[in-house]
Order: structure tokens, then sequence, then C-alpha cells
């Protein structure tokens, strides 16, 4: 479905408006996995990932991949969930060259974010409810919507991430 999506910041400035390409998907029905271990698979340039759950390896795989591949990966995570082991697989990320950030600022780093090719002329963002774990595909109730085709919000939710990331602590 396309859809005029308008990026503005919270000030009386105009908000730049475009079209864009939005999805939809929930669980338990839509393989919201598949979705994303597709997008990260169509990345060329660069995978910016915030996450409060990140236990998926079949995820871990894709990013693992796309690193492999040349684009460049960062991940920020919630300090609670990685101390509790909420992130097992940030070692193999690394090991990949993935750069890692740890965020402690908030009472819960709860964003659940991917932000694919935002330099690009045809970025994407996942974003929802999603945490990025196998319970959250097969057993919850979760959402996320897709927003691809939009540099002005892709550059609003970049913004937001480098917020975050110059509040993380690199890990380890």
């Amino acid at each position: 479905m396309a859809a005029l999506a308008c990026a503005a910041a919270w000030t009386a400035a105009p908000a730049a408006c475009e079209m864009a390409q939005v999805e939809a998907a929930f669980t338990p029905g839509d393989n919201i996995a598949a979705m994303i271990i597709q997008r990260i698979g169509e990345a060329r340039q660069s995978v910016r990932m915030q996450a409060y759950l990140f236990t998926d390896r079949r995820i871990a795989d894709a990013l693992v991949a796309a690193r492999r591949r040349g684009v460049r990966v960062e991940v920020i995570v919630d300090a609670a969930q990685r101390e509790g082991g909420g992130a097992p697989h940030l070692a193999a990320l690394q090991r990949a060259g993935a750069r890692i950030f740890v965020d402690g600022s908030a009472a819960a780093a709860h964003n659940k974010i991917l932000i694919i090719d935002a330099d690009g002329p045809h970025p994407a963002i996942i974003t929802g409810s999603y945490n990025y774990t196998r319970a959250a595909n097969a057993r919850n109730a979760e959402n996320v919507v897709i927003i691809s085709g939009s540099p002005g919000v892709a550059s609003r939710f970049v913004s937001n991430f480098e917020y975050h990331r110059a509040q993380s602590t690199p890990w380890p």
C-alpha cells in the first residue's frame, strides 16, 4: 500500500512529505522473522538495529551475512537485557565486524527498530512491538510496520538512533 509519509520534528517547521510503501504484519499468523530476514538480506549499505530483546539466531545470522557482504551493521541493545541474557548473539556479530553498543541511559531501551540503507534512495524502517525472539514470532501477539522508500522518515529514525548510540557504551 502506498501512503504519504511525513517526517517532521516536533516543531513548527513544515513536514517533509513523500510517497512511501507501508506494510503491517502481525503475530501469530504472519512470519515477521522471515520478513525481517528478507529485508536484512536485501541491505546493500547499512543496517542499524535497536533491540530490547534479541535472541533469535536466524536474525543474528542474517546480520552476520550482511556484514560479510560488506554492509555496515550497528546494533544497540538494552543494558539490563544484555546482562540478563537477552542478547546472546553479540559476540558473533562483533566477530563479523558489527559495531555493538549497550544503552543503559533509560529505565528500558525499549526501541525495536531496524533501519536499512537509510542513506540510499530506497531506505526501509521496520518498527513495532516485535522483539527479535522466536517467541515473538511463534507465540506472542506482536506487530511490525515497515515503511519503505521514505528518506525523510529514515532520517528521523537515524537521528534518534544516533542520539541513543551517543548515550550508549561500546561493547564489550
